[in-house]
């Protein structure tokens, strides 16, 4: 029985990553590979609205975002989706205002 437990997630998993492909991208487009920029961020009051106004002065847009808590710390880090083009610009503008990349 435990066997087949097994092979029946294994089967999910398979299925749902087959799956994944037919997901819409955003407004329904087609999916988008993005770069990443993360950065660390203190876990602050206006901290989340100051990155993205940062963001929005070097002119990029993020296409999406995720945030990591870090365990025990008043920290996480910020995981910013955007443009390939777009990800050599926001590092750089993200480190001349102070923010902490992480590579």
């Amino acid at each position: 029985k435990r066997r087949e437990g097994g092979t029946g997630i294994a089967e999910v998993l398979r299925r749902g990553n087959a799956g994944q492909v037919r997901v819409p991208g955003k407004h329904g487009s087609a999916p988008r590979a993005y770069e990443t920029v993360a950065v660390l961020i203190d876990d602050q009051p206006g901290q989340l609205a100051r990155i993205f106004a940062d963001a929005g002065r070097a002119g990029v847009n993020i296409e999406d975002v995720r945030i990591e808590h870090a365990t025990g710390q008043q920290a996480g880090l910020v995981q910013l989706m955007v443009e390939p083009k777009a990800a050599a610009v926001l590092t750089a503008a993200l480190k001349e205002r102070g923010w902490a990349i992480r590579q």
